[in-house]
């Protein structure tokens, strides 16, 4: 008999990409039995996620039987107690506890330990010493871009898990050679969600003949897809990603549609997305925009695999479109981004991402025609 198949892994609050690491994983291990294991229970099947169960409930019942516990990737390593408890909460809620301990990061830390009940600072890193014997702990295509900047006890903190795993592997580049200075070989190995579309294929086409998928197939065939995360809403940067998502619709002779990849804390905003599509409205009133309200992992899939090319800030919206063949931009922060890292690694030519500060107020077209 099969031992069972533990997935563990922060797809415990609304994350496209988290959600879609452990579909991935489960689509990896057909016939297995599987747990799917984060830092609380939640059940997020309505978008097309799992029921997860708290560790510690999952480790009380199964304590005393051997299991593959896996972490299923993710930027985990350097994601803080804090960062964690926070996407936890409901939207009003971290935004009070954001702003109550803005000033005081040692509370929110304090706060974070007590609200998740662990002594981990790095929440969905998990030691094998910390789990139970019989257990076998592997680590599958993770991430860690800021490590080096952790504090010293947290790299330890990640650096000791994983010399404990019977496996492990890293996403980028980056993280290679950090772990690399810290006495680590870390075989490389691509974000699982790669290889969505042979993985995932018959449920994403399923998706994608009804619903919203279907509606906005009718009306928009040719179709760009954008997203943006929230922290890119300010008006300044709202005005030059319309500028060059308009210059980029009318080279592919598309339209736009605009989507969310995450609705936790610290992610998307539906109003951010209106606010943008004001913006583009107003540099090309004749451009057809439309917003696809769904958050269904499977329906972001099938929006995606039908693009015609894909501008975002979520590295998981640039890897599905790669799996599917369509032209993707992944926009991030600064170079060194997390994205920039993993997409450097696997698609280094042309370069797969840009920089906000690379953006031009006069719009550039961001993906052949």
């Amino acid at each position: 008999m099969t031992c069972p198949l533990i997935l563990f892994g922060a797809f415990d609050r609304h994350n496209f990409g988290d959600l879609l690491l452990a579909r991935c994983a489960m689509a990896r291990h057909p016939g297995r039995t599987v747990v799917a294991a984060g830092l609380a229970a939640r059940d997020l099947r309505r978008w097309g996620g799992q029921r997860v169960r708290a560790l510690a409930d999952v480790a009380a019942e199964y304590r005393d039987q051997p299991a593959d516990f896996l972490h299923v990737g993710g930027e985990i390593l350097t994601t803080t107690a804090w960062e964690a408890a926070v996407m936890l909460q409901p939207p009003a809620t971290a935004a009070r506890l954001i702003a109550a301990c803005r000033s005081d990061p040692a509370a929110g830390r304090a706060w974070a330990a007590q609200w998740l009940g662990c002594d981990e600072g790095l929440p969905y890193v998990r030691a094998a010493r910390s789990l139970p014997a019989a257990w076998r702990v592997g680590f599958e295509a993770v991430g860690g871009v800021g490590l080096a900047a952790l504090p010293a006890e947290l790299r330890a903190e990640a650096c000791e898990a994983l010399r404990q795993a019977a496996f492990f592997s890293v996403r980028d580049g980056v993280t290679r050679a950090v772990l690399a200075r810290a006495g680590l070989d870390a075989p490389l190995a691509p974000d699982p969600a790669a290889d969505c579309a042979r993985l995932l294929a018959a449920p994403i086409a399923r998706r994608g003949v009804g619903g919203e998928p279907a509606r906005i197939a009718a009306a928009l065939p040719r179709r760009l897809a954008v997203q943006l995360a929230a922290a890119w809403g300010d008006d300044g940067t709202l005005a030059r990603v319309a500028a060059s998502v308009a210059a980029t619709a009318r080279a592919l002779r598309a339209g736009v549609v605009l989507f969310r990849a995450g609705l936790a804390p610290w992610h998307d905003d539906l109003a951010v997305l209106q606010r943008l599509a004001a913006h583009i409205g107003a540099r090309d009133a004749a451009l057809p925009v439309a917003l696809f309200r769904s958050a269904h992992v499977f329906d972001i899939c099938a929006l995606l695999a039908g693009a015609a090319g894909h501008v975002g800030t979520s590295l998981h919206g640039s890897i599905v479109a790669h799996s599917f063949g369509v032209p993707a931009l992944c926009l991030v922060e600064e170079v060194g981004a997390k994205a920039a890292a993993c997409l450097d690694t696997w698609h280094p030519a042309p370069r797969a991402w840009l920089a906000r500060a690379e953006l031009p107020a006069d719009g550039w077209v961001l993906l052949p025609g």
